[in-house]
């Protein structure tokens, strides 16, 4: 038995090293991103151990398809993105796996996706289908949407969830029912997206989104186009769109602009006081700074024996950290006119958001896991050694004789020892999850521009938050109708060119 607990202490301490590789492996990983040396980030993800183990397979997959994205490399994006893709639809963790995270943390688990990231990953793919015309992939890609958004409405059916759906996902889908000349699918799509800032007839904000422009002119179009009249009244009575000129006589360019790096994941520790009430058996624990409560219930302080012996914990939890960025605007100029680009999704705070959404499911799991690594110091502070018997040198008819005039005595030393390196253990390794996506960017913009026919310079200009011009970027497309979808990505304050092939269509 005492081996089992030495060999449980070395897991734990592997589990801590393993924590620390990564937060290293990450600012490396990041510094390449901001400096556009995408081959040297491909490089931290292909050759660090770290994303070479099952646990954090995902995570190299989704890495791996967002850069080769970033580099054109639009095939070889989606054959990353799609294993990850079938890893977050697969994976289950070992029960092992899962013992282990309850007596360490929960980084010895395999990786699991936040709800935004499941829908980003559909995101990029059905970009990359577009932008490559392959309207059959794309529409295909646009059902697998569905189908996560369905699964974020359905999350937690007895307490709705704020961050409930995605905008970019139901315009994504709009996209491509449209392309396919679906008309009707199309509606509905940004239909369902325009409805997430619509409350009691009223245009509100969604995950600290305005509703696009954009957006309310795409949905009256589709409505006129289906023949439905009379919603197509209803939406330009209420959003009253200012809609320009929405198909060139060269066709129309979907524009998405990717701005900034997404926040990342930081460790947060939470002090908890214990407080017992009644005949003690009523255990809460509370937060008083944050205005924290959590009643652990009567089946867990069954199950962990009142949390006997605990007075205050600390916790750790992740928090989601916004990174700095400088670009915050972009003008487009094309033949004809000019147009701003507008924010169709802001992942800071739709990352917050889905942190907040589970914070009491992410406390109560911390709180059981904490319950684990207190009955496993108890047990060791239990053990007690025989003490040596002083007499074992005498006669041993005299030793037989004084064994049956005394109990045998223990020592709990041991014990105290075993647990007091347990106490240690637990608190290095009680570590929170910082792992996440980390090449997602910070926002989404999204604008149609019309063309004419023939080549079409298309020019973007970008601000810093003082409006003062940062940069500027020109590609040329070929107007020859029908939908194209391009996309631009500035991790920081400069573009980072992608090939050829994805700008001339």
């Amino acid at each position: 038995m005492r081996y089992a607990y030495i060999l449980y202490g070395l897991v734990l301490v592997w589990s801590v090293s393993s924590c620390a590789s990564f937060e290293h492996y990450r600012l490396l990983y990041n510094q390449k991103l901001e400096q556009s040396d995408l081959e040297g980030a491909a490089r931290i993800i292909e050759k660090k151990s770290f994303y070479q183990k099952s646990r954090n397979k995902v995570l190299y997959y989704l890495e791996l398809g967002a850069l080769a994205r970033m580099q054109g490399r639009l095939e070889e994006s989606n054959e990353y993105l799609n294993q990850a893709d079938y890893l977050i639809e697969d994976r289950r963790a070992s029960l092992g796996a899962q013992g282990l995270a309850m007596v360490s943390n929960p980084r010895v688990l395999p990786y699991r996706t936040e709800y935004f990231e499941n829908i980003a990953v559909h995101y990029l793919k059905s970009l990359n289908y577009l932008e490559l015309n392959d309207v059959p992939a794309a529409r295909v890609e646009a059902r697998r949407t569905n189908i996560r958004l369905q699964e974020l409405n359905d999350a937690v059916p007895d307490k709705p969830l704020k961050y409930h759906d995605d905008v970019l996902g139901h315009i994504t889908m709009g996209l491509s029912y449209e392309m396919n000349g679906e008309w009707n699918n199309a509606f509905i799509a940004y239909r369902n997206a325009a409805e997430l800032f619509i409350e009691e007839g009223k245009v509100v904000p969604y995950m600290g989104v305005q509703m696009p422009e954009q957006l309310k002119c795409d949905l009256v179009r589709m409505a006129e186009l289906t023949g439905f009249n009379d919603e197509a009244a209803y939406f330009q009575r209420l959003l009253r769109p200012d809609c320009g000129t929405e198909n060139g006589n060269g066709g129309t360019l979907a524009l998405f602009w990717e701005n900034g790096q997404g926040p990342v994941k930081e460790e947060v520790n939470l002090g908890f006081a214990v407080l017992r009430s009644g005949d003690r058996s009523e255990l809460c624990f509370v937060n008083e700074q944050l205005g924290l409560e959590y009643d652990i219930g009567p089946e867990a302080y069954h199950q962990y024996n009142g949390f006997e012996g605990v007075n205050n914990i600390r916790l750790a939890l992740p928090s989601f950290q916004r990174r700095i960025y400088p670009l915050h605007s972009a003008q487009v100029n094309y033949p004809g006119g000019s147009r701003p680009m507008e924010l169709v999704e802001d992942l800071n705070e739709v990352a917050e958001q889905s942190l907040r959404d589970r914070f009491h499911r992410e406390l109560a799991s911390a709180l059981v896991r904490l319950a684990a690594k207190e009955a496993v110091e108890a047990s060791l502070r239990s053990i007690k050694t025989k003490k040596k018997d002083k007499d074992d040198e005498g006669e041993k008819g005299e030793k037989d004789e004084k064994k049956k005039d005394k109990e045998d005595e223990y020592s709990d030393t041991a014990g105290q020892i075993l647990g007091g390196a347990m106490d240690i253990i637990n608190a290095v390794t009680e570590r929170a999850d910082i792992r996440s996506w980390q090449s997602l960017p910070a926002e989404i913009y999204y604008q149609r521009i019309p063309l004419k026919k023939g080549p079409n310079e298309i020019k973007i200009c970008f601000y810093n938050q003082y409006h003062q011009r940062m940069e500027e970027y020109s590609f040329f497309l070929q107007g020859e109708g029908g939908l194209t979808v391009r996309n631009v990505i500035t991790p920081d304050s400069r573009v980072i060119q992608p090939s050829e092939k994805t700008i001339l269509p």
